[in-house]
């Protein structure tokens, strides 16, 4: 009988163990599952990571789980992630670097055939922020397809300013490929965050080819155009301003004394005149200078002629018309 007991104690004693095993590695991969879900963020469609979550792209590591989770160092150019890293976004922010996204060759990764012009990206975005900016870096005629990817080779051709919006979970970005180069290129797409410092970097390999029928570089007003940005911005209504920074305004030039956001330039002391009158009769450009506003169009901080008026995006918008929405909606009047 004390055999017996013992025997059943012994049993009772291992069952306890295998189902504390079991509970622990239950709890381990949920919150694997958990922190994965909790960090993901954002890809772009067709990017290589999105191809190495699709199987096309093999050998891909940790990334083929976690192609959203692709964040360095944002500010790039300036400071950002290193190069040779620029791919992985310096390794990610996944359960384990990203670091196989960085090999370079000519051969190594699966690539989309674009022709040079206007293309949308798209973003599959599973956790948005509050956004700087987007943008688009392709590599430079000549470079090497055989060498880490590096500041020196890519140059920037499409970019749009959010000013701290939050951007909708199926984000895309109107650009203007250029249109003088042929083969392999490897686009690099960076989702700046605007609270954080850091970023989003997606590496998208491509096989280009000239579009005949395209210029070479974008038309005027086209809204992915990087040229299209003043030195000094207009001002914006959803973006906080801190002291010293300069923004333009009913054609005149300010300069913010304090932190502010929302308030107008001229009607309230956190903004102090620089250059030019705001009195000035003739402070804005004719409307006939911008292009139309266009219902398929997604602009962001863009003017736009509607109506003999014209009208600024302050925030992402697409299909709104201008004058339609109201005081708090996305675009803002810039001339009567």
């Amino acid at each position: 009988m004390t055999a017996l007991f013992a025997k059943e104690r012994k049993l009772s004693k291992t069952n306890m163990l295998v189902a504390a095993a079991g509970i622990a590695l239950l709890l381990f991969a949920c919150s694997l599952l958990f922190a994965n879900s909790a960090d993901a963020h954002g890809y772009v469609q067709n990017s290589r990571a999105h191809l190495c979550q699709l199987g096309i792209n093999t050998n891909c590591g940790q990334v083929q789980y976690e192609p959203f989770s692709v964040e360095g160092r944002g500010d790039f150019p300036e400071i950002g992630v290193p190069d040779g890293r620029i791919a992985s976004a310096n390794g990610g922010t996944g359960a384990a670097p990203f670091y196989e996204l960085d090999v370079q060759t000519a051969t190594r990764w699966s690539k989309i055939n674009l022709q040079g012009g206007p293309h949308t990206f798209r973003w599959v975005i599973q956790a948005n922020h509050a956004t700087n900016n987007w943008k688009y870096y392709i590599t430079k005629k000549g470079w090497n397809p055989n060498e880490p990817l590096a500041r020196a080779n890519l140059e920037l051709f499409c970019e749009y300013r959010d000013h701290g919006a939050n951007p909708p979970l199926d984000y895309s970005s109107d650009c203007f490929i250029p249109n003088d180069r042929e083969g392999y290129h490897v686009i690099v797409a960076v989702w700046d965050i605007f609270d954080t410092q850091n970023a989003f970097y997606q590496a998208i390999d491509v096989n280009l080819s000239i579009n005949p029928s395209a210029p070479t570089t974008p038309p005027p007003g086209h809204p992915g155009d990087p040229n299209r940005f003043g030195e000094i911005e207009e001002w914006v209504s959803i973006r906080p301003y801190q002291a010293g920074e300069i923004v333009r305004y009913n054609g005149a030039v300010w300069e913010a004394v304090y932190y502010s956001r929302g308030v107008v330039p001229g009607t309230n002391n956190a903004w102090r005149l620089v250059d030019g009158s705001p009195n000035n009769p003739n402070p804005g450009p004719n409307p006939g200078q911008y292009p139309a506003w266009n219902p398929n169009t997604v602009y962001t901080n863009e003017i736009v002629s509607h109506n003999g008026q014209l009208w600024q995006a302050q925030w992402w918008t697409q299909g709104q018309e201008p004058g339609t929405t109201g005081q708090w909606g996305p675009w803002r009047l810039v001339t009567n």
